[in-house]
């Protein structure tokens, strides 16, 4: 088969998405599949490699999503979707490939705008009776709004956390402790989104886990514990991605918290409509498990979570990358 894996986008996640990528290609099967990965930037959607081999870069034809190599039409089975924020995460870039009727691993165009939306998913969530830290939302008409009541009267006293609305990777994430901090951690997150949440803190432990549901199977992956090391405060891009943070999978928790923790997963993929591979974290407080977020195209660097639970599952990459592909293309044969 002929896979597309597409990664780069617009956003800041552009390195992070483009290190999933990669990744993602030294695992897929060379037998099965040919690999063309795509680096899309802007209005740029160049061809990178072909099974991992360097090749001259060629433009992908918009009008089919289509490729010209080696003097051949190259038309793709399916496409593996890395791009992380912009224009992957939020449904762009898929409701493209749905409007051409192409196969692809992400969810669907309108899941991914209502999750990629963090005030938008709370807000749909807590209907449900989903547990969550409450909030108060920012926009450019009001940002210059004296909030410091408000938050307090909402939020109670600080610590509160401060980020952009539609963004990943802890881009333009702060905890705020002091009121006087406040502007500057708001001004951070603006240049992410047009849109900021604060958000209340609450205390507890970090945990997050993969889940993927196919017509055949599904894959609750174990759960992470994220331990952040003192000086990050909180899971912060450093401690994602360079080294600060001890990430244990699977956690050390009883097995009755695990299992709760992975129900509700399955509940919030169910209800949200979900497809493909999914990561929802969580911060657990005594008894209560508060979502704080639903990634619908998780990071699969090296570093990454749920490669380390897939593995921990007793999995390879290669084979849940399997699922994955196969899974998008019948369920697309079925639609």
């Amino acid at each position: 088969m002929n896979i597309a894996l597409v990664y780069g986008g617009d956003s800041s996640e552009r390195e992070i998405s483009r290190l999933s990528g990669k990744n993602m290609a030294s695992h897929l099967s060379k037998d099965k599949y040919t690999v063309y990965e795509i680096n899309i930037r802007g209005n740029s959607w160049t061809l990178q490699a072909v099974n991992e081999a360097d090749v001259p870069p060629a433009e992908i034809d918009k009008n089919d999503f289509s490729l010209w190599y080696r003097e051949k039409k190259i038309c793709f089975d399916a496409v593996l979707v890395m791009i992380h924020g912009t224009p992957g995460e939020n449904g762009i870039f898929t409701s493209y490939l749905e409007m051409l009727n192409i196969p692809h691993t992400a969810c669907p165009a309108r899941v991914a705008l209502l999750t990629f939306d963090k005030f938008a998913c709370k807000s749909f969530l807590r209907q449900a009776g989903v547990k969550m830290a409450p909030e108060v939302r920012l926009t450019l008409n009001n940002k210059d709004t004296e909030w410091t009541d408000l938050a307090h009267k909402k939020l109670g006293p600080m610590p509160w956390f401060v980020k952009p609305n539609a963004a990943g990777s802890s881009f333009g994430v702060s905890r705020v402790d002091r009121i006087e901090d406040l502007s500057s951690a708001i001004e951070a997150a603006f240049r992410e989104d047009n849109s900021v949440l604060i958000e209340q803190y609450i205390k507890g432990r970090e945990f997050t886990n993969g889940i993927m549901k196919t017509a055949r199977r599904e894959f609750l992956l174990p759960v992470t514990e994220i331990i952040p090391h003192s000086h990050c405060g909180f899971f912060n891009y450093e401690a994602k991605y360079q080294g600060a943070s001890a990430e244990v999978t699977p956690a050390d928790i009883p097995v009755a918290l695990a299992d709760k923790i992975r129900e509700l997963s399955s509940c919030i993929y169910d209800y949200l409509l979900c497809k493909g591979v999914v990561r929802i974290d969580y911060i657990v407080h005594g008894e209560d498990i508060y979502f704080l977020e639903v990634n619908t195209i998780p990071g699969m660097t090296k570093k990454s979570l749920v490669p380390q639970q897939i593995e921990a599952a007793g999995m390879t990459i290669g084979d849940f990358l399997d699922e994955l592909i196969c899974s998008a293309i019948n369920e697309h044969k079925r639609s």
